[in-house]
């Protein structure tokens, strides 16, 4: 079905070429990528430290706060309001935040740490619903009730939880460089302005810098050092730094109210006023907006779950030696480690202005992520002593065995792709993301709110469709078991 859809959106989507000679800014990229340099290099750390700050400290807050949702995440208000905040993407929240507070480090952190709030709230519900009730129900009425929860549910998923503010912090680092595309001094920031001003050497010095930080999580954030990087992140981050609240006030009470309302309430929607506003932005930016991400969104997704078929026996030992093993390992943790909005920047400065730098991101990130969750299960199958040749090995064997799992991380990138689309408006990319944007540059932020309010009532129906096709999944193969 999903390929069905996706290919009756594909002659909707912008496929146009415009750059038919792309291989003089190829070879200029090629030099800076074997001669990477940064000139200034305290400037280099200073904005490496803080993509780390916002990466520590946002998981750590959102931690705390989405875990204690998850013990009301049954409540309807808990639920909606987690999904709510989690459907806003992290750029949108850094926008909001700016223009509220100022271009601060806080404005940064704070848009990291709430949507990432509704994430660990819902993931951290479905592990403790995932529990053995036995030992609950064996512990009841001879331990207190917070005693029963620790030793007997929480203690069977820590594990899990660990594992996933692991995963969660390498998104964080990538959410971290990708709010320096809005004036964060992050890595993000600097690596926009190499690349527009054709100073590829440093890109590329920047690129391998957050790679590294990526690739080499395990080491600087583990069970030993995690508290020392928090206790240092919590001392050194200049929480005052650029915060301003004189504008605040302001922003809430005039600034985000739609313009024929201020002042006017009742009159503008007597007189029709409210009524007009609302329909032109629907009819110029709302409704083509939703048409193209839903465009660029399907595309992405077959095209995603074809480069994950095509590319996940690229890092098994079962289809590959140790060194071409470890070269596919190494060329997905660069897909996977780059931020979408990264690829497609330099993409189309080789392609042009299209969705195609737009859709091939998406679908190399999200792909690159998938064949990572996948891995440790494919190396982990137990295969018959006359197992056929690799490629009906792979066909017959392996790609049936992990197909549930498959289709079910398949699912959940839907969702993430869904969200991630906004964010590619900021290189011209007609979905929401670029009316957004453009309403930000306008200074006119009730319209940008207006266009973010449907960005997430989008995200919010893609998340309950999503959701329920993979309840479907897991009973359809519980059933088959």
């Amino acid at each position: 079905m999903m390929l069905v859809v996706g290919c009756i959106c594909l002659p909707f989507a912008d496929l146009v070429v415009s750059v038919t000679y792309p291989w003089a800014e190829l070879s200029r990229i090629f030099t800076g990528a074997i001669t990477p340099s940064y000139p200034d290099i305290s400037e280099l750390f200073s904005a490496v430290m803080l993509t780390v700050q916002f990466a520590v400290l946002g998981v750590m807050l959102s931690l705390v706060v989405g875990f204690v949702c998850a013990l009301f995440y049954r409540w309807p208000v808990v639920r909606w309001a987690c999904a709510f905040i989690r459907a806003i993407h992290e750029l949108f929240w850094g926008l909001l935040l700016i223009a509220m507070i100022g271009v601060s480090p806080l404005a940064g952190l704070l848009a990291i740490a709430i949507p990432y709030s509704g994430v660990f709230a819902k993931v951290f519900y479905e592990m403790l619903l995932q529990a053995d009730p036995e030992p609950r129900q064996v512990l009841r009425g001879k331990v207190g009730k917070v005693s029963n929860f620790l030793f007997s549910q929480l203690m069977q998923v820590v594990s899990q939880m660990s594992h996933y503010v692991s995963y969660r912090l390498e998104c964080a680092l990538r959410s971290s460089a990708v709010l320096g595309f809005v004036g964060l001094p992050t890595i993000g920031f600097h690596l926009e302005s190499a690349i527009k001003e054709g100073h590829y050497s440093e890109a590329w010095m920047l690129l391998y810098v957050l790679l590294l930080l990526i690739a080499g999580k395990r080491w600087w954030f583990n069970g030993k050092t995690w508290w020392v990087m928090v206790l240092s992140a919590v001392i050194f981050f200049p929480f005052g730094q650029g915060v301003s609240l004189q504008y605040a006030g302001a922003f809430i009470a005039d600034e985000i109210v739609p313009a024929p309302m201020r002042g006017q309430v009742w009159a503008s929607i007597a007189d029709g006023k409210l009524l007009s506003w609302f329909l032109h932005l629907w009819s110029e930016e709302v409704y083509p907006g939703i048409v193209d991400t839903i465009v660029l969104t399907m595309v992405s997704v077959v095209l995603t779950g074809l480069f994950v078929v095509f590319f996940l026996p690229l890092q098994s030992f079962l289809f590959l030696g140790r060194y071409g093993r470890g070269g596919g390992i190494a060329v997905l943790l660069v897909v996977r480690s780059l931020p979408e909005v990264v690829i497609a920047f330099v993409l189309m400065l080789l392609i042009g202005p299209s969705m195609i730098p737009a859709i091939i991101a998406l679908a190399l990130h999200n792909g690159g992520v998938i064949c990572y969750l996948l891995r440790g299960q494919v190396d982990s199958l137990d295969l018959r002593p006359d197992c056929p040749a690799p490629l009906l090995l792979y066909s017959y064997e392996v790609l049936p065995r992990v197909s549930a799992q498959l289709m079910s991380f398949w699912l959940y990138r839907w969702e993430v792709i869904m969200r991630e689309t906004a964010i590619l408006g900021l290189l011209g990319v007609s979905t929401l993301g670029f009316y957004i944007d453009s309403a930000f540059e306008d200074i006119r932020y009730d319209r940008a709110l207006l266009l973010i309010l449907f960005a997430a009532a989008l995200n919010m129906v893609m998340e309950a469709i999503s959701g329920q096709l993979q309840r479907r999944l897991r009973l359809s193969s519980l059933h088959n078991n």
